[in-house]
Parts: structure tokens; sequence; C-alpha cells
């Protein structure tokens, strides 16, 4: 097994890319990215350094936090997990778009690493592959010590590249890249063959909506999407440490969407009910409430269908 830095660029605090529309966020998304490449990395045995820097300060200072955590081990790959913009393209009106990953050489050990990854994320999102890219300007390019790569998973101000948007889904294409191993996105549970036949109960509590926004905030937290305050109360953070469910999901946070689907949606879920399985009857009930609500009706609970769901 291998060990792996891994960090997201930008403080929360900083600028960062941003849509000149507000399509995405950089900090946020690229945190999102970053904590699911991480997963998955662990998930596959190997060791990962967690390097991104959350303090409030200016871009250089961040810098220098992220390149002296990364120089504190000796690792396979730096990884740096960023989002693009076309500061030219100021209407954000799609004219520019894609991954591309840059390495400081062509003789850089990260070289063919860099070219999986702009192929896979390319494909796993659908977006254009814009290729490697050499750079000797970028200071975690520069001054690592172990074979670094930097990856723009997208443009924050394309339309096409926002309507395509999926963290975990990037997440995972970079994992393959630079295994070569493939990486699921949904956290499945592991069955207990004795009891694949019994049928499960739904949830009898009825929980209100603020215990339900608690329960989400406090799981976001544990899974590192989020560092939010628990409070019940949904605002942009909230939204912002949500992740992407789709069928085959499990847990806390799933269950928590099923809970705002029926306590406060009023939306029924068969006869498995809030469960933390997203099955069938969950992805039926998220396609009819997108439908109601004139979203994409996919079944797939991304952030324009939590914001709904939250009542933001």
């Amino acid at each position: 097994m291998a060990k792996y830095n891994v960090h997201a660029g930008h403080c929360p605090q900083g600028k960062g890319a941003s849509g000149a529309v507000g399509f995405l966020k950089e900090s946020t998304e690229a945190r999102k990215v970053k904590n699911e490449v991480i997963r998955l990395l662990k998930g596959q045995g190997h060791t990962v350094y967690d390097c991104t820097c959350d303090t409030a300060e200016s871009q250089s200072g961040c810098l220098d936090k992220i390149v002296s955590k990364c120089n504190q081990h000796s690792v396979k790959r730096d990884v740096s997990i960023h989002l693009n913009s076309d500061r030219d393209d100021q209407k954000g009106d799609g004219s520019t778009g894609g991954v591309e990953v840059y390495v400081y050489s062509r003789s850089s050990e990260a070289y063919s690493d860099a070219e999986r990854i702009c192929k896979e994320v390319s494909k796993s999102l659908g977006i254009t592959n814009r290729g490697l890219k050499l750079s000797t300007k970028l200071r975690v390019l520069r001054t690592t010590k172990s074979p670094a790569l930097l990856v723009e998973c997208c443009f924050v101000d394309d339309k096409d590249d926002y309507k395509h948007w999926d963290a975990e889904k990037c997440a995972a294409a970079i994992v393959k890249g630079l295994t070569g191993k493939s990486a699921g996105t949904d956290k499945k549970k592991e069955k207990d063959p004795a009891k694949e036949n019994t049928p499960k109960k739904a949830s009898s509590s009825k929980p209100g909506k603020k215990e339900i926004i608690k329960d989400l905030q406090t799981s976001c937290n544990k899974q590192g999407y989020s560092n939010q305050t628990v409070d019940g109360i949904a605002g942009k953070n909230t939204l912002a440490g949500c992740p992407t469910l789709r069928s085959g999901a499990s847990g806390e946070i799933t269950k928590c969407m099923q809970q705002l689907l029926k306590y406060v949606h009023g939306y029924t879920l068969g006869g498995y009910g809030c469960d933390g399985d997203f099955g069938n009857a969950t992805k039926a009930a998220v396609k009819k409430f997108q439908k109601a609500n004139n979203l994409t009706a996919d079944g797939i609970v991304g952030q324009k269908t939590w914001k709904k769901l939250l009542g933001i």
C-alpha cells in the first residue's frame, strides 16, 4: 500500500474561484472532493495525510502551511484539489470548461497519473478533457518534496461543467487515476445473508424538522463533509455540507434525507420507511419530490434537491 498527501486549495475564508453567476464555490467543492478522495484511498488500504489549510489568512500564508504539512511526509504523490475559472468569461456562458491536471515537468513521476486522472474525470463527469499541463510556477508543484500534481476538476463559471458536476464521482475518478482501481462512490453497508430476507421495520418515531436538521448537521460533520454549528437551523453551511446521494447509499445522512421527505414534506417511502438505505422506494419518492419542485427528476439528491428539502 502507498502513502499520499491530499489537500484542497484555498482556505474557506479565502477567495478561490467562484462562478461569475454563482455556479460553484471552489473552497467548498474542493473540500468535498478532497474528503471523498481521502475516504476512498483509505478504503483501499492506503495511508493518507490531509494537508489542507483551513485557517483564515492570506493565500500566501495558506500555501506556506500546505507545503509545510506536505513536506513532513514522504509519500508516493502529493495531490492538490482545485476548481478552475475563466477570468475572461465573466458571463458564465459555458464557452470554457473541462478538467486539466498540472505537473512540474515531463520527467515528474506524477506525469502518467495526471494523464489518467484527466481521462477518468472527463469520462466520469462527461466534461471536456483539457489534458495535462506543465507549470514551474505553482508552489505546490515547485516546493513539495514528493512528486506532486494539481487537479483543476472543472470550471466553476462554466454552465456545462456545473450541470455535470458531482463531487463524489470526481473523487472516485481521481482515485482510479491514482491507483488504477475503481472506487465506488456510495457508502454501502455490508449485507448479512441471514437477514437479507427479513423485512425491515419502518421507523415509528416522528422527529420534527429542527431535530432532523440537527442530526443531519452532526452526521455531515462526523463524515468530514462540513465543520458547522449543530443548531437545527438550515443555512448555507448546512447546504454546502450535504453530499450527493443516489441509489445504493446508506447511513445517517441518507436517513435524515428520508425523514425530511416523509415527515416534513409528506412523501411515502414504502414498507421500509426511514431505514437509512437508499432503495427503489426512496428513489421513487425523490423523483416525485423533484418533479413537484420543478427540478430534474433523476432520483439523485444533489445541491438543488437538498436546498428544496431543507427549505432554504
